[in-house]
């Protein structure tokens, strides 16, 4: 099922992921694409990733850790192309994961990356979010309460708006760094390779670049129903005391993402319906803000990542129905 199949992309590539595998595709500086495929770290009992609204916390934190081991193998790939002769990298390693493609070479995972290290930039990660989009934005409404006669829905329109703005600010200032602009481009050859799988046709480059850069299953999508569930969770609180309703962000963070994940697997299994197409539709706009269009170079990375996916999926048998956030 297509839909077993989500990626990020990380620093000059794409992390495709399925239930039990995931691998991850760079471009290095000789113009190969170097190429790591392992099976997905189980951190939680998968009887809990199956229960509906339960699934999407565990899911999140699943998802950010393999996200985060991958962003730190692309780096450490990238940073040995600017310290040694590319001939003298990382030893080409036999993988039966790894189809045999030309100008494709399966590496050792780069050493040196500990699980500690992970899971402290996980953690920071998590702490700068949480902080930028949920603490914040509450000393600005408690702002708001003390020199206006805002209150109720009226309050929650500007929080939404607030938490809104500071996620679009943040996305178009980092966007002005190139390599942050190239990371974008990836994101984009990403949804396009999943989209041309989900369409049925052969991942190959030209059917690959004609497919769309946007969609419904993306993590920016997920955000935007966060932002959306954020403000619908304090709606009734809003006349609390500040340190109250930063209280009550902080313990819905784990069911808004439960049921947020549900809403955004529903919008992609049922996109061609017009009210699922019409609530993915903000989340598909915004998108426009954390993609661009990939050259040919970069599509030719997602269809590697996810053909080595795909070819170590397909060696496991009674693949469970986990539809992964692309």
């Amino acid at each position: 099922m297509a839909d077993l199949y989500g990626g990020q992309a990380v620093i000059e590539g794409v992390m495709m992921r399925g239930p039990h595998h995931f691998a991850v595709a760079a471009r290095r500086a000789s113009g190969e694409i170097a190429l790591t495929c392992e099976p997905v770290p189980k951190i939680l009992r998968p009887a809990w990733q199956k229960l509906p609204f339960l699934r999407g916390g565990f899911s999140l934190v699943d998802a950010m850790t393999l996200g985060t081991k991958s962003l730190f193998w692309a780096a450490k790939i990238a940073e040995e192309d600017t310290r040694i002769p590319v001939s003298s990298l990382d030893e080409v390693v036999p993988d039966s994961q790894i189809a045999p493609t030309e100008g494709v070479v399966a590496v050792k995972q780069p050493g040196g990356v500990s699980d500690t290290l992970i899971g402290g930039a996980m953690i920071t990660g998590l702490v700068f979010a949480v902080f930028l989009f949920k603490i914040l934005p509450q000393f600005g409404i408690e702002a708001l309460k003390k020199t206006t006669s805002l209150h109720g829905y009226q309050l929650g329109m500007v929080d939404f708006v607030v938490r809104f703005s500071i996620f679009t600010i943040y996305i178009l200032l980092i966007a002005r760094m190139h390599h942050v602009y190239r990371v974008f481009q990836y994101h984009g050859a990403e949804h396009k390779a999943i989209n041309a799988l989900e369409a049925g046709k052969e991942l190959t480059v030209a059917n690959v670049r004609e497919a769309s850069r946007l969609h419904p299953r993306c993590g920016t999508s997920f955000l935007v129903i966060v932002i959306f569930l954020s403000v619908l969770a304090v709606a009734f609180f809003y006349d609390r005391p500040l340190w109250q309703r930063i209280l009550i962000q902080l313990a819905m963070v784990f069911p808004v993402a439960g049921v947020a994940f549900e809403l955004l697997r529903i919008a992609g299994k049922f996109r061609s319906n017009p009210i699922m197409a019409a609530f993915s539709r903000p989340g598909m706009w915004t998108q426009l803000l954390t993609t661009r269009e990939p050259d040919d170079s970069q599509i030719e990375v997602s269809i590697a990542s996810l053909n080595a996916a795909m070819a170590a999926e397909s060696a496991v048998s009674g693949n469970a129905s986990e539809t992964q956030i692309g």
